[in-house]
């Protein structure tokens, strides 16, 4: 399970730092945007819908890099009562909701995907399957880290510490 968990990461860690190109991606076409508009008097007539989609998968990709995390915000008013296994069911729980909720978004991502694909954006001309695949690898990714998770609060992963031994984290 270890190598499994290891190329989640591997995933999440990706992309994680698509996220961080796609914002400055983001920051650069609206940084044009102002500059054109407001500067030049003449407006970019793509920058908003890019910047629209561009934060459509910054979105769905940040979801699984931040509850990979542990950054998403989560109802813990329960984790400190009980013992370890109260708090493993607890978390269980938690990323039982989340896996749902993604197995939601990954199906309804695919089903846009089938049949709005091949229509194309009004100013970009990107055909909309790159939007709408945005929201079904997202909740597929989302789905995948929820699993791990799950998984992670039953069976701990192992690490390395400082002295070489094996420690439970």
């Amino acid at each position: 399970m270890s190598a499994l968990r290891g190329l989640v990461q591997r995933f999440v860690i990706f992309a994680d730092h698509l996220i961080g190109w796609i914002l400055i991606g983001t920051v650069i076409v609206n940084a044009a945007s102002v500059f054109m508009r407001y500067v030049m008097l003449d407006s970019i007539s793509w920058s908003e819908e890019a910047m629209r989609y561009l934060a459509v998968w910054m979105t769905f990709l940040g979801a699984a890099s931040a509850s990979w995390f542990d950054e998403h915000m989560d109802m813990n008013m329960l984790a400190d009562f009980g013992g370890a296994r109260v708090q493993a069911w607890h978390k269980t729980l938690l990323h039982f909701l989340t896996a749902g909720f993604a197995s939601v978004v990954l199906w309804q991502g695919t089903r846009y995907c089938m049949m709005n694909g091949m229509q194309t954006s009004p100013t970009l001309g990107l055909p909309m399957l790159y939007v709408y695949g945005a929201i079904a690898l997202g909740g597929g990714l989302l789905l995948i880290v929820s699993l791990a998770k799950i998984y992670d609060a039953f069976v701990p992963p192992a690490v390395r510490t400082e002295s070489g031994e094996k420690a439970v984290i």
